[in-house]
């Protein structure tokens, strides 16, 4: 198990390049608040605990990138934009009335 998130990413990351029988597996655990990452080809293991949401969003992302093939080196992460509730901003209410 590895205690650091970057060498993590980066043992993860050529560990998929590599083995083309290499497979990713995110676990949640509920109770404990806790996800399990897990990176593996049978011959070697990378298995990262993690509470961090950033940390998790990232891995699937890579592994997503991944499965479509696209080179994760290339991707450039998109700023979020905030989030709106479309369903109040086209509330109609019944109030002033011509």
């Amino acid at each position: 198990m590895l205690k650091s998130w970057d060498l993590f990413m980066t043992s993860a990351l050529d560990l998929l390049m590599e083995s083309p029988q290499a497979r990713a597996k995110v676990k949640y655990y509920k109770i404990k608040q806790l996800a399990l990452l897990t990176v593996t080809d049978d011959k070697k293991h990378f298995i990262f605990k993690s509470r961090n949401v950033d940390e998790i969003e990232q891995f699937i992302k890579l592994t997503s990138k991944l499965m479509l093939n696209v080179d994760p080196t290339e991707v450039k992460e998109e700023p979020q934009e905030p989030k709106t509730d479309k369903k109040q901003s086209k509330k109609k209410g019944k109030g002033n009335k011509k």
